[in-house]
């Protein structure tokens, strides 16, 4: 059990590497895509203006990809026990000791991941309930609606276009007992999920230190940055050092 655990944690966190890895370098094509249409609208080129009004989504999307990699990258911290810890007083207890202290840090961590993650969701949630101007219609009895609710005549005559790929996104969701109104909030559910991943990741690492205390606890050498000590054989005399046997007189 344990080890189909680990396996499908090493499969995750190679996922979450090639996402973050993806998100990262569309982050720095849309940057480097925005500077070069700015230089060129500020040259005086027509069509780098146009280029840079169509691209009027480039800043919430860094926005919101600097977050994707944050998180992205905490969660994957954590699967290499590369988070920040502050364990002085574990390096110089006993294994077993140091087991049981880990065990509990690492329980307590995940819990109140899980936490983050319910608050975070329930803040985007609350969110959700107020409907933004653009992405707002009037439905046929005069209430305004949601984009993807309403109907194509309502759409049309509010000059907007049906944002296709979210909707389907948000239909997607909505299944889910979870409401997002905006691509904005859609990206933000990163956050509640990479928590709970966190959260997920730090619980059962606590439990296999619990664990441990049982088979003699967690040794020196398993310590961040902790050295194998070097056992040198006896240092040879200096050729010519040390008092010589006289000749015979």
């Amino acid at each position: 059990m344990k080890e189909r655990l680990q396996q499908f944690d090493r499969g995750l966190a190679r996922g979450e590497a090639a996402v973050a890895t993806a998100v990262l370098l569309l982050l720095v094509l849309v940057a480097a895509l925005q500077s070069f249409f700015r230089n060129m609208a500020d040259l005086g080129f027509a069509w780098g203006a146009d280029a840079l009004s169509r691209m009027a989504w480039g800043d919430a999307f860094m926005e919101k990809a600097t977050l994707w990699v944050a998180m992205f990258g905490a969660s994957l911290a954590t699967h290499y026990n590369k988070h920040i810890a502050i364990d002085v007083i574990a390096r110089v207890s006993k294994p077993k000791a140091r087991a049981a202290m880990r065990g509990v840090v690492l329980t307590f961590a995940g819990v109140t991941c899980f936490y983050f993650a319910r608050v975070v969701l329930a803040a985007l949630l609350a969110k959700a309930a107020r409907i933004p101007a653009e992405y707002g219609v009037f439905a046929d009895d005069g209430s305004t609606v949601h984009i993807c609710l309403g109907s194509a005549q309502a759409i049309a005559d509010a000059g907007y276009e049906r944002p296709t790929l979210f909707c389907a996104l948000r239909s997607f969701l909505e299944g889910m007992s979870i409401t997002v109104n905006t691509p904005e909030r859609a990206m933000d559910l990163v956050v509640p999920a990479m928590f709970c991943v966190i959260g997920l990741r730090f619980f059962l690492k606590g439990v296999d230190a619990f664990a441990r205390v049982r088979t003699g606890g967690i040794p020196d050498e398993e310590l961040e940055g902790a050295m194998t000590e070097l056992h040198e054989d006896e240092p040879r005399a200096s050729e010519g050092a040390g008092p010589q046997a006289g000749e015979g007189a």
